[in-house]
């Protein structure tokens, strides 16, 4: 049987048990944030690689059909 010393252990362990678990909740708020501002600035930059990327590529592409336009106008002539 139960005496009032085992009774009170057990009330005391549950005590303890219910403070514990509610010590391991984490706050993921500044971590959401921290991950939310890395994404931005990530997504920024390859927005601006990519710029930089697709200006390449029409320059070149425009240097390329101004260059065909020269040599058929010299053919032409």
């Amino acid at each position: 049987m139960l005496n009032l010393k085992s009774v009170f252990v057990i009330a005391l362990l549950s005590a303890s048990a219910t403070v514990s678990a509610d010590e391991l909740t984490i706050d993921t708020t500044d971590l959401e944030a921290t991950l939310t501002a890395n994404l931005a600035e990530s997504m920024a930059l390859m927005q601006e690689q990519l710029t930089d990327d697709l200006n390449t590529v029409l320059v070149a592409d425009k240097q390329q059909q101004e260059s065909k336009t020269a040599t058929t106008a010299k053919l032409a002539e």
